[in-house]
């Protein structure tokens, strides 16, 4: 099991000084490093899933979507010589009837603090559940990091399946032998340097699986892309799906969605009635968006849903 770590660019510039300069050898670099490959790269996907309408110029939609994913919370509020901002917020009591906290620390890295409350900003939260998407994330790039590199693994044993068995006096000649190998040189060394009487080979047999670990590691990609509500067409088990299988996944990536996109509408709704702007969000995607504006046209024009008008039109253009 590889150790896990929580990256940041810090983190993974000390990773690679420590290789450098020999405090971390090149199996535990690359344990670190494909962890926090699949961590950025699922974090592109994350962030970029939605679109930030009519926001003020003074307030950044990509500093918003890192913030929920790293924390789970930002704070819309706005400051009397910078105009309308949006920062990392702590919170803190009394609550109100709803058990949300009152008081607003807000703050930025060059120590910019104020102080709101809940009648002047509005928390804006990744989810009903106010967590941070990184948690998930986090954990399905620590899975499909340990694939990845029982991937390599295999691959190298079918290159070397072997294990060499030495005296200590012969250890550095044999590992020197080795390194060679898997480091894809020929090897030709002269007889006297070894004395071959005194080890022996063990055929470790090591079997290919990289196909199975491959649809494996697809699996945990797709399941990844499902939490995020991003469309994943599951190539390997297509021929086996039937329609009832496709419409179930379809509707956990819809509601994937909207377990995030609720609360940044509902965010939306206070800050403008609170500062009376036209700030909006949506997915990347018209199919949830044509949901939302569905919905709001049966909030107008309750009588539309009985007669089913507007579903068949909006099931003709999703077709």
């Amino acid at each position: 099991m590889m150790d896990n770590y929580v990256f940041n660019e810090d983190k993974l510039g000390e990773i690679y000084k420590k290789t450098l300069k020999g405090k971390m050898d090149t199996t535990d670099f690359l344990n670190a490093y494909t962890q926090v490959d699949y961590l950025y790269r699922l974090k592109e996907y994350a962030i970029n899933c939605f679109e930030w309408l009519n926001l003020p110029d003074t307030v950044d939609a990509r500093f918003i979507e890192n913030e929920l994913f790293d924390k789970g919370r930002i704070n819309f509020f706005k400051d009397r010589n910078l105009g309308y901002l949006c920062l990392p917020v702590n919170e803190s009591g009394p609550i109100n009837i709803y058990n949300e906290p009152t008081k607003k620390y807000i703050y930025a890295s060059d120590g910019f603090s104020r102080k709101r409350n809940i009648s002047n900003s509005v928390t804006i939260y990744n989810n009903f559940l106010k967590t941070p998407t990184f948690t998930t994330i986090n954990l399905y790039a620590i899975r499909l990091a340990e694939v990845q590199r029982t991937i390599d693994i295999n691959m190298l044993a079918q290159k070397t399946p072997v294990t060499i068995i030495c005296p200590e006096s012969e250890r550095l000649a044999f590992k020197n032998i080795y390194k060679q190998v898997t480091g894809n040189k020929p090897v030709i060394w002269g007889t006297s340097e070894l004395n071959l009487d005194n080890y022996k080979v063990l055929d470790t047999k090591s079997p290919y699986v990289i196909d199975k670990l491959t649809l494996y590691k697809h699996d945990l990609w797709n399941e990844a892309m499902t939490f995020l509500g991003v469309n994943n067409a599951n190539q390997d088990k297509k021929e086996r799906l039937v329609e009832s299988e496709v419409g179930a996944n379809d509707e956990q990536i819809e509601q994937a969605r909207f377990n995030m996109l609720d609360a940044r509408k509902l965010a939306c709704k206070k800050i403008n009635d609170m500062f009376g702007l036209n700030i909006d969000v949506k997915f990347r995607n018209d199919d949830v968006q044509k949901a939302y504006e569905l919905n709001e046209i049966y909030e107008m024009f309750p009588d539309l849903k009985d007669e089913n008008i507007i579903e068949e039109e909006v099931g003709e253009d999703l077709e």
